[in-house]
């Protein structure tokens, strides 16, 4: 039910849904981050049907989202881990969660829904832009050098 997304998607309709995976974390801030993220993007064009889920420690869960849109009649799902690499989470548990989200009793509402798992962000131009930008902003005094709260 799975396949991998290789190239970003150009536009949504009623029946697509992306799906922003986070790590989870006891600390606020990790779930305000996501949800900023999710924000953002629903604010670019051909993005209106984006939910978070988290891998563990947050709510909601990936199975809980997953379930969620597709009850509700979404047959396109894109999940995305916000993750700058892969690693065990990315490669194992994310991917046993997406499988396990639509087996047993949950296997019906599945059936007809096409999941697809997004790649992490990696290396990208992008990126290094902001660890350019971040870079100078430490240096220049801008950031409080400690983590958020």
């Amino acid at each position: 039910m799975t396949k991998e997304a290789d190239k970003r998607v150009e536009r949504s309709g009623d029946d697509l849904a992306v799906v922003l995976i986070g790590h989870g974390s006891t600390l606020p801030y990790n779930k305000d981050v996501l949800e900023g993220l999710q924000k953002k993007l629903e604010m670019r064009e051909g993005f209106k049907d984006v939910k978070i889920a988290f891998m563990q420690l947050n709510t909601p869960s990936i199975e809980e989202v997953l379930r969620s849109l597709a009850e509700s009649g979404i047959k396109k799902i894109v999940a995305l881990p916000v993750f700058v690499a892969d690693g065990e989470h990315t490669t194992k548990d994310i991917p046993e969660k997406l499988k396990i989200a639509f087996e047993g009793e949950w296997e019906e509402i599945g059936r007809d829904v096409e999941l697809i798992y997004g790649k992490p962000m990696g290396v990208d131009d992008r990126i290094v832009d902001i660890l350019a930008d971040r870079t100078k902003e430490a240096e220049a005094g801008d950031g409080s050098g400690t983590p958020h709260s």
